[in-house]
């Protein structure tokens, strides 16, 4: 039996990346070094952003986003997103205040964004749901009408484009993940991208503890989240063929569209006109009403084949244990609830076997046809 992962991380030949390691095991410069300002430069250069900050993970950079901007309150986001996005927010002293999703693309409903506030709303926290950018426009333009700030968890979204721009300059900072999981991938590690030159010095200190240029006095109170030279050296290397990865992705997806075109009550996430996503996730919505089975039904029957799957988001932030009294739902979120039941993320990377992927798709088929 076949034995197929949801996902894997796209490396470079390990002979690309040697060299700079060995540079790096004999200065002994292993951490916030020349590999980190280089990548940090690249990023900012391949977004067309002034600044980049590199962190140990997305998720100390959103935390240190938030503590960074000096926010107190609440934040709106979506509740159909990873944890993460809600984690970074209570860790920074702000209550998470959790809105619906479009039913189509699965991004944070502008709607539901405008019914959340209140007089304590400091930000609005969108996010990349699968590698697909939200509708910046009406978030934008509460924001500004609102006074607030726009934080977004861009964790699966580096290569995705809005309206033609790349991703990374449309809220006041654009947190990326560089994890195993993402298209691009430092092994482990995080990005800010912020027009903000102040912002990313403040945050350049908050990584280091909150240290001052002497790195004697504590000017802020910050974290240990440096990304260390090895990660960087990887990550430059993954960041350099951005364009080959996620146009390999955009393939990936479009064959296993195709091969899965008319399935009884399966359906896909929408890319509106203007977008275009990463392609960080493979998602597949099932309808219990239309499909042979439900979406646990198809998941555990992929499994027996070998192939591994995963229900994302699942069960969204406002369901998980860990919320249950912490920050609130702005009202019903009935678009969240049903695609938390009904999508599955099916195995996806750059590097995967055209075989491998008509494999998938032909057993889905044959699970719910």
């Amino acid at each position: 039996m076949a034995d197929i992962p949801i996902i894997r991380p796209t490396l470079p030949d390990f002979d690309e990346i040697e060299p700079a390691l060995r540079e790096i095991w004999a200065t002994g410069m292993v951490t916030t070094s020349r590999n980190v300002r280089s990548l940090e430069e690249e990023a900012a250069g391949f977004a067309g952003v002034a600044e980049a900050v590199a962190f140990s993970s997305c998720t100390s950079a959103l935390i240190l986003a938030l503590k960074g901007m000096e926010l107190e309150g609440e934040v709106v986001m979506p509740s159909f997103t990873f944890a993460a996005t809600a984690h970074a927010a209570v860790w920074s002293g702000l209550t998470p205040v959790f809105c619906d999703c479009l039913p189509d693309t699965f991004t944070i409903d502008p709607l539901s964004i405008e019914a959340a506030l209140t007089e304590r709303t400091s930000a609005i926290m969108p996010v990349y749901t699968f590698g697909l950018p939200p509708d910046f426009g009406p978030i934008l333009e509460i924001a500004r009408a609102n006074s607030l700030a726009v934080v977004t968890d861009a964790a699966q979204g580096w290569g995705s484009t809005y309206g033609g721009r790349t991703a990374g300059g449309f809220g006041d900072a654009e947190c990326f993940s560089m994890s195993p999981t993402k298209v691009v991938t430092a092994i482990e590690g995080g990005l800010l991208l912020t027009g903000d030159g102040d912002l990313a010095g403040r945050l350049r200190q908050l990584r280091d503890y909150g240290k001052d240029a002497g790195g004697e006095d504590m000017e802020w109170i910050g974290l240990s989240a440096r990304m260390s030279e090895l990660h960087a050296a990887v990550g430059r290397a993954t960041i350099a063929r951005t364009a080959e990865f996620v146009g390999r992705r955009r393939e990936l997806l479009a064959r296993y569209r195709a091969l899965l075109d008319g399935v009884p009550g399966l359906s896909f996430q929408e890319t509106p006109e203007g977008r275009e996503s990463s392609g960080n996730y493979m998602v597949v919505v099932v309808d219990p009403d239309e499909a042979k089975t439900d979406r646990d039904g198809l998941r555990a029957g992929l499994l027996e084949h070998g192939i591994h799957t995963k229900r994302y988001f699942y069960p969204p932030v406002h369901a998980q244990s860990a919320y249950r009294g912490v920050g609130r739902a702005a009202g019903p979120l009935p678009a969240t609830d049903a695609a938390g039941a009904r999508a599955l993320a099916l195995p996806l990377y750059t590097h995967m076997a055209q075989a491998t992927l008509e494999q998938v798709a032909l057993t889905v088929r044959e699970l719910l046809e």
